[in-house]
């Protein structure tokens, strides 16, 4: 669920900054297959929603949006990375 909302997140900051190609990465073999096949699970259902409505609407601002599955062992970095912006989000500290 908060990888999911991280990518959504992502995806409206990106289309504010006028960015039109994207490559989403994400240690979430479930979430990867759930992005592109579009089956949603249930509790997933409307952020997917909106991250299908943000790339891949007539509206979309992104000409080119793919998403890559990453084995864990080889995104240590920037999981650790992310690890830490959620620390400091929940101590109220901004990056």
């Amino acid at each position: 669920m908060a990888e999911a909302l991280a990518i959504r997140e992502a995806l409206i900051n990106a289309s504010t900054q006028h960015i039109t190609h994207i490559c989403l990465r994400t240690d979430s073999q479930v979430l990867a297959r759930a992005i592109t096949a579009r089956r949603r699970p249930t509790e997933l259902y409307g952020i997917l929603s909106d991250i299908d409505s943000l790339t891949s609407s007539p509206s979309s601002p992104f000409t080119e949006c793919s998403v890559v599955f990453i084995p864990r062992a080889r995104n240590g970095p920037t999981d650790l990375l992310a690890k830490s912006c959620l620390a400091n989000f929940i101590m109220g500290l901004r990056p």
